[in-house]
């Protein structure tokens, strides 16, 4: 009987926001079908979560609690993921930040910082990732996340 090979065997992607909810569940999801994962949070434990998960499913994993609204950081990210894995193939956007202040009383650094990371750190580890994939000249696959919290008003 044949191996299976998992579909995305020797691929390696970058996962952002990997410390819980759906880039967590996204991280587990690319080790599962053979991917190995660099995950990206600021929450990241020192040890255990998500990259020990990932590398029980027998994938190597790699722990990068960099601040993706950095944008000279988020280059360095990107460009040790593809020097410690081999290569960058595919890149999740599923970082993000609030504060969830309401709008009529929202303090503008709680606010400047969910710019910063949800809108400037998706399109700074985007072009990074791009660029990588680019010089890589095999192509690659971005998925950016969103949720249902985007389209959920917090009473006051």
């Amino acid at each position: 009987m044949a191996e299976h090979t998992p579909p995305l065997a020797g691929k390696v992607a970058l996962v952002t926001g990997a410390a819980g909810g759906i880039g967590r569940a996204t991280a587990v999801a690319l080790a599962r079908a053979g991917a190995d994962v660099a995950a990206n949070d600021l929450r990241l434990p020192p040890e255990g979560g998500i990259v020990e998960e990932v590398r029980a499913l027998g994938r190597r994993a790699l722990a990068l609690p960099v601040d993706v609204s950095d944008q000279s950081a988020v280059e360095a990210m990107v460009g040790h993921t593809a020097a410690e894995l081999g290569r960058l193939d595919i890149f999740v956007s599923s970082a993000v930040y609030s504060d969830r202040e309401p709008f009529t009383t929202a303090n503008m650094a709680g606010f400047r910082r969910t710019i910063d990371v949800s809108m400037w750190g998706s399109f700074y580890v985007l072009r990074a990732a791009a660029n990588q994939m680019i010089r890589q000249g095999q192509g690659g696959a971005v998925v950016i996340v969103s949720s249902a919290h985007a389209e959920v008003a917090y009473p006051t």
